[in-house]
């Protein structure tokens, strides 16, 4: 498939309809239709985007720019980004949290995990996490 320069991640819709690819070297990502595998185009996402994340709700790609200290947030209905959101140095991997309330950001190059409020896209905190942290993972289940 002919998307842009520098595929670097993935990101499913949870309905499974589209695909999002980060294109690090073009500064874009790409939307591709999986019943039929069709690039439909690709929009201007901020910085060398590494990674995208896709909400619940099948309405909101949040998309880390490494070389930036930005999340951009694309709005998939309306076929286009729709702000960002100030974070750390070098945001790169994100999660939610387990009720999708909380964005977690991992800041690469500033060594922290910025928290993000979903429901008013605002950073809400950001916390120590050490030298150059490049992933996270969030418990979403329950031990019994």
């Amino acid at each position: 498939m002919d998307v842009g320069r520098g595929p670097v991640q993935l990101a499913l819709k949870p309905d499974g309809g589209e695909v999002f690819v980060s294109n690090s070297l073009s500064d874009t990502v790409s939307e591709i239709s999986t019943p039929t595998n069709d690039v439909g185009g690709a929009t201007m996402m901020g910085d060398d985007p590494m990674h995208g994340l896709v909400s619940r709700d099948n309405s909101l790609l949040y998309v880390s720019n490494f070389h930036s200290q930005e999340v951009a947030i694309y709005a998939i209905d309306d076929g286009k980004r729709a702000g960002s959101i100030h974070v750390g140095d070098g945001p790169s991997a994100m999660a939610f949290s387990a009720a999708g309330h909380l964005l977690f950001v991992v800041d690469t190059r500033s060594g922290d995990v910025a928290v993000v409020r979903t429901s008013s896209q605002s950073l809400f905190t950001l916390l120590s996490a050490g030298r150059a942290p490049n992933a996270i993972a969030v418990k979403a289940f329950l031990v019994k």
